[in-house]
């Protein structure tokens, strides 16, 4: 009798050996990008799942007891910029490192989100239809403004200058700019949305299911993050015109005679310059005055003339 307790405490502790290495372990540590130290009483969380931890004071966590599989962590702390690790692979019976480097933000958590590895396919916690183009993305493409990339979008018909998205009236959209509303208060269309693509950092075009943060739309939103300045200093220009002075009379090139039908005489000028802010560092600093923080300044100009319909329209494009 005195077999049968030291029996079962050998089935619960083989039982709890063959638990712990059908499961997985993830630890590491959370620092400041700028000074090295540790973060406490961050967030480290696979999404979608019930796993996940809070760093202590020196920003040590761990994750025990994870399922076997492929996660995307997800790191966040008020006052820093949230950070996904996609493609996390936990392997039973083994203990995975990954440290994490958060910089500093002063925008709401979730506004800027940093992505380390692959982007995933879907988001398994979205709601939203939602088309996300980057500048890169956007310079590959045929457009001139930003109603030109909303266009090209899936569920978007572009009509007498009118944006329609899902069927619903141009003026059932909502227009913002780096979160602002530019809604015409008359129209109720995007009027203020004249930007040039040169000047946009990326667009996000929301069809369906958004969050009740757009209260004022009931059709579909658009949302332009314009572009910041860089570390150097870098710039652009660019010249573009319909007609370029040929006799009406050559072959093919009199198409773009300035004076031939087709043609509205139109002619776009564009500059960018990006860079760091010079008031500051030439100007200040050699009077004694070293303002904390890097600040950087970008700017566009973009001028449009055409004739249009004031003096002739063209019969054919």
């Amino acid at each position: 009798m005195k077999s049968f307790p030291t029996l079962c405490l050998l089935f619960c502790l083989a039982a709890s050996i063959v638990w712990s290495q059908t499961k997985g372990t993830i630890t590491g540590r959370v620092l400041d990008a700028q000074t090295r130290e540790g973060l406490p009483s961050v967030h480290v969380v696979a999404k979608g799942t019930y796993y996940g931890a809070a760093t202590d004071a020196n920003g040590n966590y761990t994750i025990a007891n994870i399922n076997p599989g492929i996660y995307t962590l997800e790191v966040s702390i008020i006052g820093y910029k949230q950070v996904q690790n996609t493609g996390v692979k936990v392997v039973a019976g083994e203990t995975l490192t990954l440290d994490f480097k958060l910089e500093e933000t002063v925008l709401t958590l979730g506004q800027e989100v940093v992505v380390i590895g692959e982007k995933p396919l879907f988001d398994i916690e979205e709601t939203s239809s939602r088309r996300n183009l980057t500048s890169s993305e956007i310079q590959a493409e045929v457009v001139e403004n930003v109603t030109d990339i909303v266009a090209n979008q899936v569920g978007v018909v572009k009509t007498d200058d009118e944006v329609h998205i899902r069927g619903g009236r141009s003026y059932e959209n909502a227009y913002l700019i780096d979160g602002i509303s530019v809604q015409d208060p008359l129209s109720g269309t995007g009027f203020g949305l004249q930007l040039s693509t040169d000047a946009i950092e990326e667009v996000e075009v929301i069809t369906g299911g958004f969050n009740a943060e757009f209260g004022k739309a009931m059709s579909g939103v658009i949302n332009v993050k314009t572009k910041e300045g860089a570390s150097e200093y870098k710039g652009s220009i660019a010249y573009k015109r319909d007609h370029f002075g040929f006799d009406s009379g050559t072959p093919l090139l009199g198409e773009f005679n300035p004076e031939n039908r087709h043609s509205f005489n139109t002619d776009i000028v564009e500059l960018s310059m990006s860079g760091p802010e010079p008031i500051s560092q030439y100007v200040l600093r050699p009077m004694g005055l070293d303002l904390p923080g890097e600040f950087s300044v970008f700017g566009n100009l973009y001028m449009s003339t055409s004739d249009s319909y004031l003096k002739h329209s063209a019969r054919r494009l």
